[in-house]
């Protein structure tokens, strides 16, 4: 995958994700953050925070800061972060497959940023952008509505970290029913528990 797909993939979920938080009014509250969080991954090697660079998606307008807060956004553009089936398909080893580093990425950052939860956006070539995100969160935003109205897809899974298998349960769901299912309110409502 070239940078020049992944950065065009990048764009294009901060402007939809602007629309969605405005009602359509403004493409411009979300954008890429710098170094796609390596900045802020950098920096808490040697302890230090750093404000709204997390992920790969910044609030450049502070009305968008309650979804940051909520959600710590990773996105993945092509073939280099796996698919969901390996979790399930892969032989057993104490190595992450590509899809776990995937997850394992978006976890790291949520835990770093202090948000409730993370969410995993991955756009395979030809095909449609999906999010993943922790059924935690998930719950805590519209209870089980998500997993009981289709296009949706509940995991269990063992997760390989540090060696060890551990469980993880988290939902897929194309990114635009996503958009289309969760209300900008709930959200603000539930970030309101980490301010």
């Amino acid at each position: 995958m070239s940078s020049h797909k992944g950065g065009n993939f990048e764009r294009l979920i901060c402007k939809q994700l602007s629309r969605w938080w405005t009602g359509g009014e403004r493409d411009d509250i979300f954008w890429r953050c710098s170094q796609s969080g390596g900045r802020a991954t950098q920096r808490m090697k040697s302890g230090c925070r750093t404000f709204g660079s997390y992920g790969d998606i910044a609030a450049i307008d502070p009305i968008g800061l309650p979804l940051l807060q909520v959600f710590t956004i990773e996105l993945k553009r092509g073939r280099s972060h796996g698919v969901a089936d390996e979790l399930i398909d892969s032989r057993p080893t104490n190595k992450a497959n590509k899809f776990e580093k995937s997850l394992l990425q978006a976890m790291r950052a949520h835990k770093d940023a202090g948000s409730l939860g993370w969410m995993l956006i991955c756009r395979r070539d030809y095909k449609i952008p999906v999010a993943y995100m922790d059924l935690r969160t998930l719950r805590l935003l519209r209870g089980d509505t998500f997993l009981t109205e289709p296009p949706c897809i509940k995991f269990g899974v063992l997760l390989t970290y540090k060696g060890k298998k551990r469980p993880l349960h988290f939902v897929a769901i194309p990114f635009e029913i996503l958009l289309q299912r969760l209300d900008p309110a709930q959200v603000i409502k539930i970030s309101r528990r980490v301010t």
